[in-house]
């Protein structure tokens, strides 16, 4: 429930940037978030407003999340939310979206959704990472431009998590053995890749089947983005770590970015990624996931 003083400053901020209908506006919670309270604003209004409402420091958060939307919305096959307006106001963060219908990605989607994921990663850049710094969940994301992708991935996403979870009282054991993966992943990873070069690809950053949903035509839609641009296998394996999406959008997908080499040990290493972010963020629920997939990494480049 929005207090009053803040559901006041909403409207307010609501009539300036989108018009004086919304003056009588009201305000549903609108699906559960771990991070911020949303909000579908509905009553007699020319079209509803998404609505994300954070603590006052969460402003920059939002601030580059609606960076993120608009690198995304270069992909036309993809419908990204438009950002209306982001502001602090009553001791909060708000970020204002497009309200957009959403569905499951269901069978008759699939091959849309995977050719819109395909049309996605082949917007590319010179190098690997991104012009500004960002967030995956609250974690602050690092994205510090390389020109290799193997420097990129152990410098700017095992070092900074490994360092958070050496904060956060991870064993000194696997704390050993993820300093020897960021060691050896670079070399390693590079001679059983010989001849295959990685593109930086436009990355969604965060694409878990939570983030993903088509609208009321069909269109594919992404939303909560931590974007980047690294190995566009990152995003197919993150696709995966919490169900995956129909076999049909990989399928679509593959046609145009075949999967190369290594895929199930990359698809292994980008996961560590997120399970050490799950980690630092919501505690040993997920030290099992980093351990066993640490253990296993190391063992396959051990071969």
């Amino acid at each position: 429930m929005i207090r009053k003083p803040l559901a006041e400053a909403l409207i307010d901020s609501l009539t300036r940037h989108m018009g004086a209908d919304y003056s009588a506006a009201s305000f549903q919670p609108h699906g559960a978030g771990c991070i911020n309270d949303t909000y579908k604003v509905v009553g007699n209004v020319k079209e509803p407003v998404f609505l994300k409402v954070g603590t006052f420091d969460a402003l920059a958060m939002y601030q580059t999340e609606a960076k993120g939307l608009a690198l995304l919305a270069q992909c036309e096959a993809i419908r990204i939310p438009q950002m209306l307006f982001c502001e602090q106001m009553e001791n909060h963060s708000v970020l204002a979206l497009e309200y957009i219908e959403l569905q499951p990605v269901g069978l008759t989607q699939a091959q849309r959704f995977g050719q819109g994921l395909a049309q996605l990663h082949s917007i590319t850049a010179q190098q690997f990472g991104l012009d500004h710094n960002n967030f995956i969940g609250r974690t602050p994301q690092i994205n510090q431009r390389c020109d290799s992708w193997w420097d990129f991935f152990s410098q700017m996403r095992l070092t900074p998590q490994k360092k958070l979870a050496q904060l956060k009282g991870l064993r000194s054991q696997v704390l050993a053995q993820l300093d020897l993966l960021i060691e050896c992943v670079g070399d390693a990873m590079q001679q059983r890749m010989e001849g295959q070069t990685i593109h930086a690809s436009l990355l969604h950053g965060d694409l878990w089947n939570g983030n993903v949903a088509v609208d009321e035509t069909g269109k594919p839609v992404i939303y909560d983005p931590a974007v980047y641009f690294g190995d566009a296998e990152t995003d197919i394996a993150m696709s995966k770590m919490f169900g995956a999406l129909p076999q049909g959008v990989y399928e679509a997908y593959h046609e145009v970015h075949p999967p190369g080499q290594c895929i199930a040990l990359r698809h292994q290493l980008y996961d560590l990624y997120h399970w050490l972010n799950h980690f630092n963020l919501f505690g040993v629920t997920y030290l099992g996931q980093v351990e066993n997939t640490l253990q296993s990494v190391l063992s396959q480049l051990e071969q």
